[in-house]
């Protein structure tokens, strides 16, 4: 049975009441955010680099983020494509936390030239002049001669009375739908997509939408449909797992402070 939208509303409210519990936590639990982030951007980078087909181990991950030096030359493509990813990830949380940013161009080219960085064989915020033959995606996209012409229009749409009355989880996947449609960059265009898809989210004041690596051909699929419905279904999907995950660790965190508090008389939480 297709997914309605009226499906999708009524879980915007249980997603709701579940950041409401979290931000609860959150409050009570405030010494445990800096792992809690640390771990959560951890993951975010292995599924989002993971649906480009890319494997990361958390050994590389942490090292990257951790700003170590690779040991081995062979290591330093994938630790400078990590800390991209990274500084990527910051620079959208920066924009979405200033009441006045909008999704526009020139962020578009922003992410994409922080995604890049250290990459010769890349030109930062360059359309692409072709149809990319190997590619993860297989829905249909652009000719390169409208890519900019359909950029321009979606930029556009976003910053309409109908598009800003949308729940911020319409917004993303709606602005995330036609995004890949036009596919603007040869590579890329899919983590500069989930990103600034993210930005609404985050602006909504919700966590990020970490699409799991293993779900990718659900992704693709979803990516191939006439509208957005069955990829607002998933990012719900992805939204509900990471809301449970979190409160989970939240939880935890607060029960191993209780425990070692009574076990010691050390209050983990200052």
């Amino acid at each position: 049975m297709a997914v309605q939208d009226f499906d999708l509303k009524s879980r915007y409210l249980d997603v709701d009441d579940r950041l409401v519990e979290l931000k609860t936590l959150v409050e009570e639990a405030n010494f445990a955010q800096a792992d809690f982030r640390e771990k959560f951007d951890m993951s975010w980078i292995y599924h989002d680099c993971g649906l480009e087909g890319i494997v990361l181990s958390y050994h590389e991950i942490k090292a990257a983020i951790d700003r170590k030096v690779a040991s081995d030359n062979h290591l330093l493509p994938t630790y400078t494509l990590i800390k991209n990813l990274k500084g990527a990830m910051d620079y959208v949380r920066d924009q979405a936390s200033r009441k006045t940013s909008r999704v526009s161009v020139q962020m578009m080219q922003d992410v994409h030239a922080i995604l890049v960085k250290g990459f010769e064989k890349y030109e930062p915020g360059a359309y692409r002049k072709d149809i990319p033959i190997h590619r993860n995606y297989f829905h249909e996209i652009s000719p390169p001669h409208k890519v900019a012409a359909r950029i321009e229009k979606l930029m556009e749409t976003v910053q309409t009375a109908d598009f800003r009355s949308w729940h911020p989880i319409k917004q993303a996947a709606a602005f995330h739908h036609e995004f890949l449609g036009a596919f603007p960059f040869t590579d890329h265009s899919g983590q500069v997509g989930r990103l600034l898809m993210n930005f609404f989210l985050l602006r909504g004041d919700y966590l990020p939408a970490v699409i799991h690596a293993v779900d990718r051909q659900r992704y693709y699929e979803s990516l191939r449909g006439t509208n957005s419905l069955a990829l607002r279904e998933h990012l719900v999907d992805a939204m509900e797992n990471a809301l449970e995950s979190a409160i989970q660790y939240h939880r935890d965190a607060l029960k191993t402070a209780e425990l070692m508090r009574r076990q010691s008389g050390y209050d983990a939480t200052k």
